[in-house]
């Protein structure tokens, strides 16, 4: 099994609940990391936690949408840990409501963070694989990509788009010798969900999502899982 020990890892979207448990993990496992996120206060508090757990680590304030500042991320990321391995890349966006009453602006919003900010990353994640060790980008889909729903269905069209282009990047970068995984987590108790009045106490928690990452880091680089996707047991049986 390859070790994640020493291991050039990126997460994006690290400040929030699942890209901190993810980075978390890494550390505990090892990896070398490179974090961003949107919250400058807690990017350094966050940074300062991996050093703790021992982990080497770069971090940088990254809009995802922004191409020079994804750039500049990852080039920055390159030059202190050495070529990258992995990219973990967690951000998304969910703004409910009804279709014909949205404001494009929203429209708009969820389409960049969720689908352009993925592009971004893996665009200049890839610019920075040492080709001979290969790479392995695992991107953060959405149970919501396989089954719409009437609260938030852009939302959903955007978690299918990314796990269409996923497919498409997959056949790309294979000549980069680059894998490609999306995931797709059920609901998951984080404060994605804002004020909204969902039954938190049953999603899945942020621990569990974790452990699937540390799963397919585990298997051998001459295995490719494309998707995985998985939700909580009590939510799905509904009780």
């Amino acid at each position: 099994m390859p070790p994640i020990r020493d291991q050039a890892v990126v997460v994006t979207g690290a400040t929030g609940d699942m890209g901190r448990a993810i980075a978390e993990m890494l550390a505990r496992e090892g990896a070398r990391l490179a974090v961003s996120g949107r919250d400058g206060r807690k990017l350094v508090e966050l940074e300062s936690h991996l050093r703790e757990l021992g982990a080497a680590c770069v971090s940088g304030v990254v809009d995802v949408t922004v191409e020079d500042a994804v750039c500049d991320f990852f080039a920055r990321a390159k030059a202190v840990l050495g070529p990258l391995d992995v990219l973990i890349h967690t951000p998304g966006l969910s703004i409910p409501g009804s279709i014909p009453a949205m404001a494009l602006t929203d429209f708009q919003q969820m389409l960049d963070v969720n689908v352009k900010g993925a592009f971004l990353a893996a665009k200049h994640f890839a610019a920075q694989v040492d080709e001979a060790a290969g790479g392995l980008l695992i991107n953060l889909g959405s149970m919501a990509a396989r089954r719409a729903n009437p609260n938030a269905p852009i939302y959903c069209a955007t978690k299918a788009a990314l796990a269409m282009m996923d497919e498409g990047l997959a056949l790309q970068l294979a000549a980069k010798n680059v894998r490609v995984t999306t995931i797709h987590p059920g609901a998951a108790d984080t404060q994605f969900w804002g004020t909204r009045q969902v039954p938190r106490e049953k999603f899945l928690k942020v621990d569990e999502i974790a452990e699937v990452i540390r799963f397919i880091l585990g298997v051998p680089k001459r295995v490719v899982i494309h998707e995985i996707a998985f939700e909580s047991f009590e939510f799905f049986r509904g009780k």
